[in-house]
């Protein structure tokens, strides 16, 4: 699970309500004035087309098919995460389905063929019919619940209104806000930021609490050599983009080699904050994002914590 703790800005939002759900396996919110039931409709119907837990989803019926004719909604989130899967030289990819299947608990969840079979490539769309060929399985949770989040967003800024909507880790501030990240090593949290921009998106994705027996066996996968990845324990990144886009980076520099991922993050120029599994802190705190950057401890399970700043 994703793990990231938003405070409320000061200013702004002492009149906000804040309603809080459990929607797709994962704590969900918003904080905004008037704060109605149909704000949480997006997060319900995301989790009905994409949840692999769910045996009456979509996604179950296309990897189950192996076909299946799509509409919109469904459509338009797959033709993203292909897009992302080239933007990220391939480190972005939910053709992964088959494999990280077996990292998750889907007991009661979708039933479909299992093979070792996956690639892009293999994801074949004609119109509006989606085609699986060579066995593979399709896996959205990478992408998904910042999918939710833009929605929801969107739903914001259509009535003008400011507000947080939060789903685990992937949150949309339509506001100022502060932000604070939770130790992967111990409880309470590390750091704190406040956000520049009258929007922002904040991303962080972590192998500390996506493990099945140690960290080296956690729910990351490195499509590349379809093995766990650990390098990276925390990834946090601050910008402008969508919350889909930042969702699937997260994902996608997360089983990046260290130093690839800092040379994608300061191409995209997005702020971030990495932190890798020997204890080395890198970020990139981009001052068009974010300010009064403040770490609240030293990661008391390291020797030794380096931070390396490189301001863009």
């Amino acid at each position: 699970m994703r793990i990231l703790i938003i405070f409320l800005f000061a200013f702004g939002f002492s009149y906000a309500e804040e309603r809080a759900k459990y929607i797709m396996g994962i704590p969900v919110s918003v904080s905004a004035p008037k704060v109605g039931e149909q704000f949480f409709e997006p997060f319900r119907k995301v989790d009905k087309y994409f949840s692999l837990y769910r045996k009456d989803s979509v996604l179950c019926e296309l990897n189950r098919k192996k076909q299946l004719k799509a509409d919109k909604f469904f459509m338009d989130l797959l033709k993203k995460a292909v897009q992302l899967h080239r933007e990220t030289d391939g480190f972005f990819d939910i053709s992964m389905g088959n494999i990280t299947y077996r990292y998750g608990d889907f007991v009661e969840g979708c039933d479909f063929p299992k093979t070792d079979s996956y690639g892009i490539e293999n994801i074949l769309i004609k119109g509006n019919q989606i085609f699986l060929i060579n066995g593979i399985s399709l896996d959205f949770g990478g992408i998904a619940k910042g999918y939710a989040v833009d929605i929801v967003s969107g739903m914001l800024k259509k009535r003008s209104v400011k507000g947080i909507v939060k789903a685990s880790g992937d949150i949309r501030c339509l506001k100022r806000c502060k932000v604070c990240i939770k130790d992967p090593f111990s409880d309470g949290y590390f750091a704190c930021f406040l956000t520049k921009n009258k929007e922002t998106g904040v991303s962080t994705s972590g192998v500390y609490e996506r493990f099945r027996d140690s960290i080296q066996d956690n729910h990351l996968i490195n499509p590349l050599t379809k093995r766990s990845a650990s390098n990276i324990i925390s990834i946090t990144l601050i910008g402008t983009l969508d919350n889909a886009s930042l969702d699937a980076y997260t994902t996608a520099v997360s089983v990046m080699p260290v130093e690839k991922a800092v040379s994608f993050l300061e191409k995209e120029k997005l702020g971030f904050i990495l932190i890798t599994k020997n204890c080395y802190l890198q970020g990139s705190f981009n001052s068009l994002y974010l300010k009064d950057l403040t770490f609240l401890s030293n990661l008391k399970e390291c020797e030794k914590t380096q931070i390396n700043s490189h301001k863009n």
